[in-house]
């Protein structure tokens, strides 16, 4: 988890702390953490990092989280990522409260420089890790033990966030966020009509797991015996389906992961992409992850009041700019 994102320290009764009574009942023989820091605090999740928390003085991650999703992350870095023999944060176990909804999930704190998509070598080994996690979870076929992230899911995204930016129109804006809406209603709209063109150009990859959230925070290089190694950590919006979202260049943040690297490797089982492909379906990618975007600010607020809604306005004018300039890529604006 990122440093520079703590909220708040804790160093007095750091032993009475809840992630520290669950992480010790977890793992009895471990130590008490001399620090607690705070990282996030959401709705129905918050991370913690326990420092000094090991037998070896390292730090560990608790998350507060509700079980479906923690058993996901655990399934993600204890089962499927390990096949592909490239480094994996550890995962030291789940502690489920008694009525199941929410538990502490316990990772290994990932520790390593920071990811820079500014940096070649980073965006080399982010095309090296995605092809090899991708043509080792295809060749297993894992889709039924994981959440769908299939088109049609992102479809769906589109639709929630369609009917949630009409549903504005007849609340008093101001001219600004009436033409912002107006704007996001059009891009959606055109989106949409060039539907069965995007699963065309996605599905020339085959289907495998994602991540879904491949982002620079979500990243970091560790420096091991065979090398510079990409860790890739939240994995709470991981499943099974087209990685396009993950191949999402120079956008939001994305990882924008070597394309001519990752056709390489990925060419070891699927010789028949070649760079062109991988490029158009990393333009697809572009907009299904700012469809991700746009869904994840107006989340819960389909019967929201209007008061509601209008929370999501910062965060959709942010991203409107994008979305002209992606579907001009595709030449579909």
């Amino acid at each position: 988890m990122p440093r520079h994102k703590i909220l708040e320290v804790l160093t007095e009764g750091v032993g009475e702390h809840r992630a520290v009574q669950a992480w010790l009942q977890l793992q009895s023989d471990s130590w008490e953490p001399g620090s607690l820091e705070v990282l996030q605090r959401r709705r129905y999740s918050t991370v913690y990092r326990l420092n000094h928390a090991t037998q070896h003085r390292m730090g560990v991650i608790a998350k507060r989280c509700r079980t479906a999703r923690a058993r996901l992350e655990r399934f993600i870095l204890g089962e499927l990522l390990p096949r592909t023999g490239m480094p994996v944060l550890a995962c030291y176990g789940l502690l489920e409260d008694p009525d199941g909804d929410f538990c502490w999930l316990f990772l290994e704190d990932a520790a390593g420089c920071f990811y820079s998509p500014q940096l070649p070598d980073h965006r080399a080994l982010a095309g090296y890790w995605l092809a090899e996690i991708q043509l080792t979870t295809a060749a297993a076929d894992f889709k039924s033990l994981l959440p769908n992230r299939e088109l049609d899911y992102y479809l769906q995204l589109l639709r929630n966030c369609q009917a949630i930016v009409h549903s504005l129109y007849g609340t008093p804006l101001s001219a600004e966020d009436t033409a912002l809406f107006r704007k996001i209603a059009i891009h959606l709209d055109v989106l949409e009509s060039h539907w069965s063109e995007l699963e065309k150009i996605s599905e020339l990859m085959p289907p495998a797991l994602v991540h879904g959230d491949f982002v620079i925070k979500n990243l970091r290089i560790r420096e091991t015996d065979n090398g510079p190694a990409l860790l890739a950590f939240d994995w709470e919006f991981a499943g099974w389906g087209l990685p396009a979202a993950d191949l999402a260049q120079s956008i939001d943040r994305a990882a924008s992961p070597d394309l001519s690297i990752y056709c390489s490797v990925l060419n070891r089982g699927h010789p028949h992409l070649d760079l062109h492909d991988i490029e158009a379906v990393a333009a697809c990618g572009n907009l299904l992850r700012l469809i991700n975007q746009m869904s994840w600010a107006t989340a819960g607020l389909e019967f929201a009041l209007p008061a509601q809604l209008l929370k999501a306005i910062p965060t959709l004018r942010f991203y409107e700019p994008a979305m002209p300039k992606a579907l001009t890529a595709l030449r579909w604006s």
